[in-house]
């Protein structure tokens, strides 16, 4: 998973890194996109299948924004969104777990805080 180490919206980057240990410890390389704010979503399947669009894939996407995805059945977007994805592994950081369990008490607790709001977020 490709996630923004540049914020816009300090809440809604601690709410998002709140998810971070569960990911991390189910096994989900964090790669932290350095270059720029990265807000792009998108996701392939096999070689043949890929979603991608503006939803942040919650309720309040799908309900209040109004946003939308698309599913392409189309091996070139598959291919061209994986080599999308490759620059974007080659400009992120790969997140550890060891790594990310030595942040700092007062950083977890403004991350927990922050998760409680995430669904209005």
């Amino acid at each position: 998973m490709v996630v923004s180490n540049v914020t816009d919206q300090m809440l809604v980057n601690l709410a998002q890194r709140s998810f971070y240990s569960e990911l991390l410890h189910a096994g989900i390389q964090v790669h932290l996109y350095a270059q720029a704010f990265l807000h792009a979503k998108h996701i392939t399947f096999d070689d043949e299948i890929a979603i991608l669009g503006s939803s942040n894939v919650d309720i309040r996407s799908f309900v209040l924004n109004a946003e939308v995805s698309l599913i392409a059945f189309d091996k070139g977007v598959v291919e061209q969104l994986r080599r999308q994805q490759s620059r974007y592994f080659a400009s992120s950081n790969v997140l550890s777990l060891r790594e990310w369990e030595k942040r700092p008490v007062a950083s977890k607790l403004a991350e927990n805080l922050a998760r409680l709001a995430s669904p209005l977020l």
